[in-house]
C-alpha cells in the first residue's frame, strides 16, 4: 500500500477514536450529572426502523428467462462469442511471465503467491468460459433441453425467516444502563479519558 494512503488512513482512525472517547465522556458526563437530558435524547432517537420495507423489494420476483427465449438467437450468439474470447484471451494471448511479474509488483506478493493465484483465475475463467459455450449452444439449437436444468435452478429462497431476528426489539442494554447508571457513567468517562490521553500522545510523537 501506498505509504501516504497508510499514513492518512491510520490518522484517520485515530481521529475517529478521539472523537469515540469524547463522546463516551460525554455520554458518562450525562449518565452521572444529566439522566434527565440524556432520556430525552435517547428517546428522541430510538425509532424503530422495520426492515419489512426491504424485505418486500427483496421478496420481488424478476422472471428473465422469457426474454432469454425470445431473443435466444441473440442472447446464444453473445455468450458464444464471449466465452469464445475468454477462452482465446487467457488461453492464447495472455503471457503469464509477465502478468505474474506484475501482480508480484502491483501488490507485493511473493513470486509463487502471485503464480497460484493467475492460476487459479486462468482456471476458473477457462471453466466458466466452457460452460458457457454448453449453455449457448443449448440455447441456440436445443432450448428445450435448459428446461429441466431451470426447473430445479429456479428455486425461489425466501429471507423472510432469516430477517425475522431483525424485527425483534433488544432493550436489554439500554435497561442494564438505566440500572447502573453511575457505574456505567464512571466507567465510560474514566474510559474515554484514559483512551483520549493515549490517542493524542501517540498523535503528538
Amino acid at each position: 500500500m501506498n505509504p501516504l494512503i497508510q499514513s492518512w488512513l491510520v490518522q484517520s482512525a485515530v481521529i475517529f477514536l478521539i472523537l469515540g472517547s469524547v463522546a463516551g465522556m460525554v455520554i458518562g458526563a450525562l449518565l452521572l450529572f444529566g439522566r434527565d437530558r440524556l432520556q430525552n435524547i435517547s428517546t428522541l432517537l430510538d425509532r424503530w426502523i422495520s426492515t419489512r420495507r426491504f424485505d418486500r423489494a427483496l421478496e420481488r420476483r424478476i422472471t428473465l428467462d422469457p426474454w432469454f427465449y425470445r431473443h435466444r438467437q441473440a442472447t446464444g450468439t453473445l455468450i458464444l462469442a464471449g466465452a469464445l474470447y475468454i477462452l482465446y484471451f487467457f488461453g492464447v494471448q495472455l503471457d503469464r511471465a509477465e502478468t505474474v511479474a506484475g501482480l508480484a509488483r502491483r501488490f507485493a506478493y511473493p513470486q509463487a503467491l502471485a503464480e497460484a493465484l493467475l492460476d487459479a483465475m486462468v482456471l476458473s475463467a477457462l471453466l466458466g468460459a466452457l460452460g458457457a459455450i454448453v449453455a449457448a449452444l443449448f440455447i441456440l439449437f436445443r432450448p428445450s433441453m435448459m428446461r429441466g436444468f431451470e426447473e430445479g435452478a429456479n428455486q425461489w429462497l425466501s429471507l423472510r425467516k432469516s430477517l425475522k431476528t431483525l424485527e425483534v426489539p433488544r432493550d436489554g442494554l439500554e435497561v442494564y444502563v438505566e440500572r447502573h447508571a453511575r457505574q456505567v457513567g464512571i466507567f465510560l468517562m474514566l474510559g474515554g479519558l484514559y483512551t483520549l490521553v493515549l490517542l493524542l500522545a501517540w498523535l503528538g510523537r
